[in-house]
């Protein structure tokens, strides 16, 4: 599965996108555990949203090898 990156996550974590294996479907909460493991918590707090096919998604959407994810921090303006 590509993980893509955006903003100050992509900067923080000095890479645009990875590749991720996955051996079964899960969740996006679980892919968040397996990000958190892998990076660190601090760049995975709770409120980085999510996007699966380009769609903003919750923690309890499954997703399998075949979508796009994308993680970014909120966006924020006045």
């Amino acid at each position: 599965m590509k993980i893509y990156y955006f903003a100050s996550l992509k900067e923080a974590l000095k890479i645009p996108s990875e590749e991720i294996i996955l051996n079964a479907d899960i969740t996006v909460a679980q892919l968040r555990k397996k990000l958190v493991d892998k990076h660190g918590e601090y760049h995975f707090p709770d409120n980085i949203l999510c996007a699966v096919n380009q769609e903003i998604a919750n923690d309890d959407i499954v997703i399998d090898e075949a979508d796009e994810v994308a993680f970014y921090p909120p966006v924020t303006g006045g």
